[in-house]
């Protein structure tokens, strides 16, 4: 299950549990998650980890305003006005809780279906 922060933003819940293949960078700073990659197009998805629920908001890309409420087990698509986040650099940076480490997977082959050019899946652990 996902909450909707200010009405814009959704999250897709996948239905199952996918292993990530391909590129993995795992970067933690104090709140922030990035992904860095040449991938442009790249969507991102949040897997929670963390035992509890979180929240997540994007620094970058730019222009996606408010938060993601990620319920524990939850494997989302971040959606903003019904259509899968993406980043023209394929870069992303999370603003998560400062506890939680993440982990990133690039997956070329996920979410095509959805307009990307493969995912990046951040797990959120605690």
């Amino acid at each position: 299950m996902v909450s909707v922060s200010g009405g814009r933003k959704a999250a897709a819940v996948a239905g199952v549990a996918a292993a990530a293949v391909g590129i993995g960078v795992g970067v933690m700073a104090a709140g922030s998650a990035q992904a860095q990659a040449n991938h442009p197009g790249a969507c991102v998805v949040v897997q929670n980890h963390a035992g509890r629920t979180t929240t997540v908001s994007m620094n970058y890309p730019a222009g996606y305003n408010g938060d993601w409420t990620i319920y524990p087990n939850d494997l989302v698509v971040l959606m903003y006005n019904g259509v899968a986040v993406k980043s023209p650099t394929g870069e992303f940076n999370l603003q998560k809780d400062s506890d939680l480490q993440a982990v990133w997977n690039y997956d070329p082959g996920r979410d095509h279906d959805k307009g990307c050019n493969g995912s990046w899946v951040v797990t959120l652990n605690g």
